[in-house]
């Protein structure tokens, strides 16, 4: 078998990975979210530390199973400089595979609730939820606006997936036609209303 799976860095342990392994588990994907450990705090299920999140990354590669990072910009507490916080561990993590992502107040959450009660815009359709839309509209937070959010995640997208550190881990792993495939992907520039 060839899974994929999701875990939490607060929950896995060595002899946990060596069993995924044996049951087929080839990829796990993490919700390391920020690079901040004050904004990680913010979030309350968040509390683990950056140490704890470099550990369980190697553990699990060192297991044979590939990492697929996702981070989150736009925390409430985020501005520039945990956003930037938050690429750099992912470049030093150099995950096979990430995914940025903005933060978004979902209809029926409890920050949307929040987000609503405060007057702070939402996205008008369920067009405006969707990560790689044009009309997505992320979350404001404290520092920055929507568009500025936004433009930081699309920056940094191109900047993660065009790193030659991480092209030639990947060629390494994958073989040269996956690099192609990115660089593919990467001449694909997402249309934004809002940034």
């Amino acid at each position: 078998m060839n899974i994929w799976a999701y875990a939490r860095i607060n929950t896995v342990n060595e002899n946990m990975l060596k069993k995924m392994k044996k049951a087929g588990i080839n990829w796990l994907a993490y919700g390391i979210e920020s690079g901040s450990q004050k904004v990680r705090t913010g979030v309350a299920k968040l509390g683990f530390k950056q140490d704890e999140i470099k550990k369980i990354v190697k553990m699990t590669q060192d297991a044979g199973i590939y990492v697929g990072g996702n981070y989150i910009f736009g925390l409430p507490d985020d501005n520039f400089e945990t956003m930037q916080e938050t690429f750099n561990i992912a470049k030093e993590l150099n995950c096979e595979w990430v995914n940025f992502y903005t933060t978004m107040a979902y209809p029926g959450s409890q920050l949307y609730e929040e987000t609503s009660e405060q007057g702070i815009r939402l996205p008008d359709t369920w067009l405006g939820y969707a990560q790689l839309n044009e009309e997505t509209l992320p979350l404001s937070t404290k520092y920055l606006s929507s568009s500025q959010v936004l433009r930081f995640r699309d920056k940094v997208f191109q900047e993660y997936y065009s790193n030659p550190r991480y092209l030639k881990m990947i060629e390494e792993k994958f073989g040269p036609e996956t690099v192609t495939h990115i660089k593919k992907m990467l001449k694909h520039e997402i249309k934004r209303k809002f940034a």
